[in-house]
């Protein structure tokens, strides 16, 4: 668990820097450092960095550094278990960002985070220097866990996507 975070403003935007990457950060919530988040992460409650709200899409996303493949019986169970990780990091922040939202939890979002009335969901786990062919196995596995959840499947919906830093690049994530 990377502590490479840092807010940076500039006069006209927002950067938060997750895993040696530097994210744009406009409209965003930065929930992991979020006071609802403090209170309850010893509770084995999990976050993603960051959300944010990009015209109709709201993004949870998640960085990191690494991941293992699965090229052997190690790197299985390795995987299997960042896999499970990283799905939890994604429902726990919809769970808490949802009752945030529907006044359970009583933390307000900041003004700077509007995110549009009716949103696409998206879960976005971005991997530094990370080859593109092992995103793609990466991705169908989260995909598939996520979706043996019946919310996440018939209710939520969201799309997953797990992609590089050069993949970021080009669609405005990162700098």
């Amino acid at each position: 668990m990377g502590l490479d975070v840092r807010l940076v403003m500039t006069m006209s935007e927002h950067f938060l820097c997750h895993s040696g990457m530097t994210f744009i950060a406009d409209n965003t919530y930065p929930i992991e450092n979020s006071a609802s988040y403090s209170k309850i992460k010893y509770e084995r409650v999990k976050s993603v960095e960051f959300i944010r709200g990009k015209g109709n899409e709201l993004l949870f996303v998640e960085a990191k550094k690494s991941f293992p493949t699965p090229n052997n019986a190690e790197n299985k169970k390795r995987f299997r278990k960042k896999i499970n990780d990283i799905c939890e990091k994604f429902i726990h922040s919809l769970h808490l960002y949802s009752a945030i939202k529907v006044g359970v939890v009583t933390e307000t979002l900041p003004d700077t985070f509007k995110p549009a009335s009716s949103v696409y969901l998206q879960f976005v786990l971005v991997i530094k220097d990370f080859e593109h062919e092992s995103c793609e196995d990466i991705q169908t596995a989260l995909t598939y866990q996520l979706y043996e959840s019946i919310p996440i499947s018939t209710i939520w919906k969201p799309a997953i996507y797990v992609i590089n830093d050069a993949q970021a690049k080009k669609f405005n994530l990162i700098t």
